[in-house]
């Protein structure tokens, strides 16, 4: 009797040990916006549009000026994410491609190990079940998910309302208002003056006006985060929260997603855990999506596995170290038929290489392909055609026309000097020692990753008729 008294005692111990241990650690939660650009919230800039909670989040912690995703396409970006492994690693390197490579597996039951109930809601995976089944394991509840954009909240408050799981949370909300189609013209209340396009993007009355739906989309997105935060506190101990909020990669416009340019692959990402981050604070330090749950799993005092490409920047969060990556690599390979034109790069210190595997390729997207073509013009970009009809006129359209579907087959930047990446290197003799560093960088990393080449569909030619060519391309 006395042994078995000693063995409930000791189980309660361990169960109080266990209780007490669950009750530090912070309850999580992720925010992943879909198509948000890094340059589109207060924090990072913008003075055309309201995003007062996106700031608030940002005073309250960390921002990172230096973050990237894996690859510009929704489906390998976050496949990277929930790997901690990149797109060759991994095995999904296009858009819509699956499963993952035998033996690879997902590191949100780590989450779970350590005692989480994870949680999804809205499009924190990607697409139908097929495409995420391998990385979101059935213990994961799933609230709803997919492409909605009117993603009901309320589902959201009332599952937290009445949760009683005593776990905490790992809660992942993932948001596609800046996915398009943006909102409508009559439901957008920004205003034309207060749009701003990037000088490397040719501007139409029309494309302003496109521009205010998906500025009017960040600022919805905006609200919803701030939604999400007041019922995390109410319903959580805020105290104890982390907070995260990022973007799968940049917006839906040219040279922005599916291309490796910053604007494509840079992405916002600021963290908030009250009494461990200092507020107010920024940092240059490079981090990559894969290292962010390897991060959380850290800070929940978990074991990282160590066959995984990511790697912890906890030390980052709590001001101990300034730096965490010396490089940073991404991949583009395509989206079946769509976005045929693969492009490596890798960025060290302020110099950024590119290397367009078939310069001979038509570089296209969703953007510009659909709207030539006359799908609905909510699936595609209906200002597309006043740049067709300015170039006819403008040589200034012309060129942003040439800039966007040409290419050489080696760029190089210093993102110092030139952030829109502008002024191509490669070609001035100056710089031939780096364009030689970067390149043989590349070129090792291709065959350490294997990296067969392979396209995701069948490509689309430059128009031999035309009286440019992507050779002549040295300088933008």
């Amino acid at each position: 009797m006395k042994f078995i008294s000693q063995i409930i005692l000791s189980f309660c111990f361990f169960t109080s040990i266990l209780s007490h241990s669950q009750e530090k650690k912070p309850n999580l939660v992720i925010i992943i916006a879909d198509d948000h650009g890094v340059y589109h919230s207060s924090p990072y800039g913008s003075t055309g549009i309201k995003t007062p909670h996106i700031q608030k989040l940002s005073d309250e912690g960390i921002r990172f000026d230096n973050a990237y995703v894996a690859s510009p396409a929704c489906g390998p970006s976050r496949a990277a994410l929930f790997t901690g492994m990149m797109p060759y690693n991994n095995g999904i390197v296009g858009n819509h491609e699956f499963p993952l490579k035998p033996g690879v597996s997902s590191l949100v039951p780590k989450l779970i190990e350590q005692g989480y109930q994870v949680v999804f809601q809205g499009k924190v995976a990607h697409g139908k079940k097929k495409h995420h089944q391998d990385y979101v394991p059935d213990e994961v509840t799933v609230l709803d998910s997919g492409l909605k954009s009117d993603l009901k909240l309320s589902i959201l408050e009332n599952f937290l309302k009445t949760r009683k799981d005593k776990r905490p949370i790992a809660l992942f909300v993932g948001f596609t208002d800046t996915h398009r189609p943006y909102p409508s013209l009559k439901n957008t209340k920004v205003r034309t003056e207060n749009v701003v396009i990037n000088k490397r993007i040719y501007s139409t009355p029309e494309a302003k006006l496109e521009m205010s739906r998906y500025l009017q989309a960040v600022e919805n997105l905006d609200s919803k985060l701030g939604t999400v935060r007041k019922m995390t506190k109410h319903y959580l101990k805020n105290d104890n929260t982390v907070t995260l909020f990022t973007s799968d990669h940049g917006m839906a416009w040219p040279f922005g997603k599916w291309s490796l340019y910053e604007t494509g692959i840079r992405c916002p990402l600021i963290v908030s855990w009250p009494g461990k981050i200092a507020p107010n604070t920024t940092t240059s330090a490079m981090v990559s999506w894969i290292d962010i749950i390897p991060t959380i799993i850290d800070i929940m005092d978990g074991e990282i596995p160590t066959n995984i490409d990511g790697k912890s920047f906890a030390n980052v969060l709590y001001g101990k170290e300034k730096k965490h990556r010396e490089v940073i690599y991404a991949t583009h390979k395509g989206d079946k038929q769509m976005n045929v034109y693969p492009i490596r790069s890798v960025r060290v210190d302020n110099w950024k290489y590119i290397r367009n595997l078939h310069p001979e390729f038509a570089y296209t997207t969703h953007t510009d392909v659909l709207s030539k073509n006359k799908i609905k013009a909510k699936s595609s970009a209906p200002h597309w055609a006043s740049y067709l009809e300015a170039a006819k006129t403008d040589p200034a359209a012309a060129d942003f026309l040439k800039d966007y579907h040409s290419n050489p087959a080696e760029e190089l930047y210093n993102l110092e000097q030139d952030p829109l990446e502008q002024n191509n290197l490669a070609a001035l003799s100056k710089y031939s020692k780096k364009l030689k560093s970067l390149r043989k960088m590349i070129s090792k990393r291709m065959i350490e990753v294997g990296d067969d080449e392979s396209l995701s569909g069948p490509p689309k030619l430059l128009e031999i008729s035309l009286s440019w060519s992507p050779q002549s391309k040295n300088n933008r």
